[in-house]
């Protein structure tokens, strides 16, 4: 399997359980790349394609941070509902999400149905979904402002659905998902400008994914957790940088 040369793939109706392959370490952003790999049929070529990359983290092998901290144990879990071929970019940091928490899940988006694997996670009474986005034009009473506690969830555990993807695409997967529509929507905005630097964002405002979720990390008090994120994702920045140029 090659990292040189990133193919996108078509639209699939196909699914796969991203928690049987164990080929990533439990990571499912990168076991969905991998999959989606098989219904490819153009090359995306990232800036930068022709660098020898890590098959994991697309890095540049020589500074590829795989293993550099531990999946942690938590109550919590993370979805990540990501744009098409949003998962094949060096730049994405939803995968560095996945490589801090062992309950996590990643599905491609789809506007037009729901695919099976992703109700079945929806739906599961074990978890209580929670979509991470700004609470622009959101209904008021979907909104909360904080992620509820267990006492206030009995015995089903937070499950956060982020959406991957560009501003502008993931406010296109929160209008055109109907199946998102009755979702409880966290906001998290107190940082005024973020740190991620990989790609411009449309807004001073707008944080990474991976910012968003280490300020809700810390926010639940998972302090190592948001510690393991924060610390990864700098040198992931900081290595990434390097090979931009």
């Amino acid at each position: 399997m090659s990292t040189n040369n990133i193919e996108i793939p078509v639209e699939s109706k196909s699914t796969v359980d991203i928690k049987s392959t164990a080929s990533f370490k439990n990571n499912s952003v990168r076991v969905l790349r991998d999959y989606q790999r098989q219904f490819s049929t153009r090359e995306f070529k990232a800036r930068g394609y022709l660098l020898k990359r890590c098959e994991s983290c697309l890095l540049g092998i020589s500074k590829c941070v795989c293993g550099l901290v531990p999946q942690v144990e938590s109550n919590l879990g993370v979805c990540m509902l990501m744009y098409h071929a949003e998962y094949y970019k060096p730049s994405n940091t939803g995968q560095l999400i996945c490589d801090v928490i062992k309950d996590n899940y990643a599905f491609r988006w789809q506007r037009t149905e729901l695919e099976p694997e992703l109700e079945k996670l929806l739906t599961d009474e074990q978890w209580y979904p929670i979509i991470v986005f700004p609470h622009d034009n959101v209904e008021v009473e979907r909104q909360i402002q904080q992620v509820p506690t267990s006492l206030e969830l009995g015995s089903r555990r937070p499950l956060l659905v982020f959406l991957d993807g560009t501003w502008r695409q993931a406010k296109k997967m929160f209008v055109k998902s109907p199946y998102l529509a009755k979702l409880p929507v966290l906001q998290v905005s107190h940082k005024a400008k973020g740190d991620y630097q990989l790609r411009e964002a449309y807004h001073d405002h707008h944080l990474s994914t991976v910012e968003v979720a280490a300020e809700i990390f810390k926010q639940v008090g998972e302090l190592t957790m948001a510690e393991n994120l924060t610390h990864l994702f700098q040198v992931f920045r900081d290595n990434y940088k390097e090979f931009k140029r």
